[in-house]
């Protein structure tokens, strides 16, 4: 016999002395356990202040029917001022910000700027 073939069935015969174990991609390994570590906390939830909506419906002799009432420039609704009241849009200002909303069923912001 030449050498290689020896050696593959010396090498064949160890392999079942040295009882060498295979991979098997298909054995369930164990679960891992969870980590216990102390003092650390879960975040805290997020808290999303809800901003009341502002829908504007309509629009007639310089009143705007906001969330089911008539208001006219002056007027307070949900901590803004109604500044202007225009055929297609009503202007609310809250502090300097001056917020401009569509009319129409949704509520539609169409700009929002700083005025001083």
């Amino acid at each position: 016999m030449n050498k290689l073939t020896t050696w593959i069935i010396v090498c064949v015969c160890s392999s079942h002395l040295v009882h060498a174990q295979m991979y098997d991609p298909f054995h369930k390994t164990a679960k891992p356990r969870a980590a216990s570590i102390s003092g650390l906390l879960p975040p805290p939830l997020m808290v999303i202040p809800e901003i009341p909506q502002t829908v504007v419906s309509a629009v007639m002799n310089n009143k705007a029917f906001i969330n089911g009432a008539w208001y006219g420039v002056g007027d307070r609704v949900n901590n803004h001022e109604v500044t202007y009241i225009q055929n297609n849009f009503v202007g609310l200002k809250e502090g300097n910000r001056l917020t401009m909303i569509a009319v129409g069923g949704t509520r539609r912001v169409l700009g929002t700027k700083e005025v001083p």
